[in-house]
């Protein structure tokens, strides 16, 4: 294997897309599925898990802001170190949402005792509310799509979103947690072991969300214990030594938002620079992709019960055969029929 391909080979090994495991591993080690489409965690489900179970695709997992800052299912169990590492357990409410310290005290609670009673909506929550006297203003603050008091609720374990497509809320069983620096060792660990080998770059993008002087203690805690390959002059450091007689596979579907577009800064293991702009569109939604014999070279689409598949340059011919068998292989009798497409020039 050339440079590259070690790389690329042992990302798809750490991250399951060689060998699957359970759910649950998959969604511990990966350190979560980003979920703001519902259907991209279910895929990424569905190609890397062995009990994939698609009537509870989800079971045993939950949808929080992470410590990453978007949307994830991370396991239930874990819930307590994710909002530990998070570090969200100080003052409740960020005054950027203008909210007062004293509304949100009141209606916190509140909201909290609907959801113990069944009322799981946001709707229904948002009724409630307005029943009890919220303001029109303050029902727009509380509810906001992009944070409010219901984002800091969930931020500090206090609730949690339903996993589903609609917007509903749940109060979380008793949640256990850590010290904040003790939780991120963790996963600055597993992220060595199930990302690497990967540059110090590569690993503060992933957790971009973490201020710099707070990591680089606890990274240079770490590194002298990691594996380290110099590569073009560049170090890239791995918990195990990395494989380097691994054989790549034709193709590998790769889901929309995934773990193995989102762990790198550098994406040069997987897809020509000049193809970027066809996997990430100018709002930042990573497309469900195509890896052909190492090189991400097409997005793919599920529509009803067919996959549009869409090249970036025109070449997949001797690569569609390949692909059907992939198809089959993930999604057995839910997909009959593949489309192949061509970027427009």
């Amino acid at each position: 294997m050339t440079d590259r391909e070690m790389l690329l080979y042992n990302s798809l090994k750490g991250l399951y897309l060689l060998d699957k495991a359970d759910a649950h591993t998959v969604a511990s080690d990966l350190m979560g599925l980003q979920a703001q489409f519902a259907n991209y965690p279910k895929a990424s489900l569905q190609i890397r898990a062995v009990d994939y179970d698609p009537k509870e695709p989800f079971r045993g997992l939950v949808k929080i802001w992470s410590h990453r800052g978007t949307m994830h299912l991370v396991p239930e169990d874990e819930l307590g170190l994710h909002l530990s590492a998070f570090d969200n357990g100080g003052p409740f409410i960020h005054g950027y949402w203008g909210i007062s310290q004293a509304d949100a005290d009141r209606w916190a609670p509140f909201i909290e005792e609907e959801i113990g009673q069944g009322n799981h909506t946001r709707d229904g929550l948002k009724a409630a509310c307005t029943r009890a006297g919220m303001g029109e203003k303050l029902l727009h603050q509380v509810f906001y799509g992009w944070g409010g008091l219901i984002r800091e609720m969930v931020c500090r374990g206090r609730i949690v979103c339903g996993t589903g497509t609609q917007k509903e809320y749940y109060l979380p069983k008793p949640v256990q947690r850590v010290d904040r620096d003790q939780a991120r060792r963790v996963f600055l660990r597993r992220y060595f072991e199930h990302y690497g080998p990967a540059t110090v770059s590569d690993c503060r993008y992933f957790f971009g969300n973490w201020q710099k002087p707070d990591m680089d203690p606890l990274l240079d805690e770490l590194l002298p214990e990691l594996v380290c390959t110099v590569i073009d002059g560049k170090k890239y450091y791995s918990l195990h030594e990395p494989e380097t007689d691994g054989l790549l596979p034709d193709c590998v579907l790769i889901p929309g938002f995934d773990q193995l577009i989102l762990g790198y800064k550098d994406r040069d293991r997987m897809i020509d620079r000049r193809f970027l702009k066809e996997l990430t569109n100018i709002s930042g939604i990573v497309s469900p992709s195509v890896l052909l014999r190492g090189r991400i070279r097409a997005r793919w689409k599920l529509d009803g019960s067919k996959i549009i598949v869409t090249s970036f340059d025109r070449r997949l011919k001797k690569d569609e055969a390949a692909i059907r068998r992939k198809v089959r292989e993930v999604f057995a009798k839910q997909v009959n029929e593949v489309v192949f497409t061509e970027t427009e020039a």
